[in-house]
């Protein structure tokens, strides 16, 4: 359709450095939308991975990864695909075009992209479709207008931008008598490249028969962090007897981010002061903000809100028809039962 002289295409694309540059030039591009983050995904989730690329003319103005996969009959259409704790959100990413953009030419351009993706998802005919947004983008009028329902998701995000006394002051008080007292005790924050004890307390986490997830295979996060040695981090923090006391996985990429960490190991506040020293990191090297991922969890929240960071939202978005709706009630009322929940549809909640 055409929008300012030019028309506005949709249709697969097939080249990683285009894409990339892409990534790397949106304001709101994560690793998450990287080439080779999503082939990797593709490769251990068994969903096939659909690079759609957004044109206006021959230029590329927003990417749309898409994952599908035909299960028990169903039809499912997802970004990002069924590993909700690895990748939170994708979602269509929009260019810079649209980033400096006046707000009714914002409009203007996502009533046409919309139009587009509806006939791409029309074509594709999934029973059941689901799109997380990268937090911060929240116009999705255009969606809602189409029958599409919305849920909100949460994440927090901590200003790195004031002092470091300033940043310091606005913790909790609890938060601050914890830190001091294990600054104290010799601790230490090591870098590593050994995803050992990573793994296995995501493993454990993961096994939980109240996660609706599917278990993540170690050879997934093997193949991401070679990948990304540079963009991926993985920290220990050890105690002054040697004993690893905490555990993060970060994202180095634009923001710095808390990606996944281990539960509680020890009596020791190990988490708060891994994530203090990670904070003055990320300060050091030039961050602007912190994102610690997740803010849904009314146990962890009591944790993450400690640290004084804002809440931003992230939507989703889904719909489905008669054959998708069935099976959300199949997972709701029979899969979500343990054990019954690794076998039937986990991955449509």
């Amino acid at each position: 359709m055409p929008e300012g002289g030019k028309r506005i295409t949709t249709g697969l694309i097939d080249d990683r450095e285009r894409w990339d540059t892409f990534v790397d030039e949106s304001a709101s591009g994560r690793l998450f939308h990287k080439w080779d983050f999503l082939k990797i995904t593709e490769r251990h989730t068994g969903f096939r991975f659909l690079p759609y690329g957004i044109f206006k003319g021959n230029e590329l103005i927003g990417i749309c990864p898409l994952f599908q996969k035909q299960m028990h009959g169903i039809n499912l259409l997802l970004s990002p695909p069924p590993l909700q704790s690895v990748i939170p959100y994708l979602g269509f990413l929009m260019g810079r075009r649209y980033d400096t953009a006046k707000q009714s030419k914002k409009e203007s351009m996502l009533a046409i992209i919309t139009e587009d993706l509806e006939s791409e998802f029309a074509a594709l005919a999934p029973n059941y479709l689901a799109i997380t947004q990268v937090p911060g983008f929240i116009d999705v009028r255009q969606f809602l207008g189409e029958g599409y329902e919305t849920r909100i998701h949460f994440s927090y995000l901590i200003d790195l931008m004031p002092p470091i006394q300033e940043i310091w002051d606005g913790f909790s008080s609890n938060l601050r008598t914890k830190l001091r007292k294990v600054e104290k005790n010799g601790y230490r924050l090591e870098k590593s490249t050994d995803i050992s004890i990573f793994y296995s307390s995501v493993a454990e986490r993961f096994s939980d028969p109240d996660m609706n997830i599917p278990m993540i295979n170690r050879a997934y996060f093997e193949d991401l962090f070679r990948a990304y040695p540079d963009e991926l981090g993985l920290y220990y923090l050890y105690d002054a007897e040697g004993t690893v006391t905490g555990v993060q996985a970060t994202q180095e990429y634009k923001v710095f981010t808390l990606w996944m960490g281990a539960p509680k190991m020890t009596a020791m506040p190990g988490n708060e002061f891994l994530q203090w020293l990670l904070l003055q990191q990320a300060k050091e090297r030039g961050y602007r903000q912190m994102e610690n991922v997740g803010a849904n969890n009314e146990n962890l929240n009591l944790f993450k809100s400690k640290f004084n960071p804002s809440l931003t939202l992230f939507l989703e978005l889904s719909r489905q028809d008669l054959i998708g709706r069935m099976a959300r009630w199949a997972y709701s009322t029979i899969a979500s039962r343990a054990p019954m929940k690794r076998k039937v549809l986990a991955y449509i909640e």
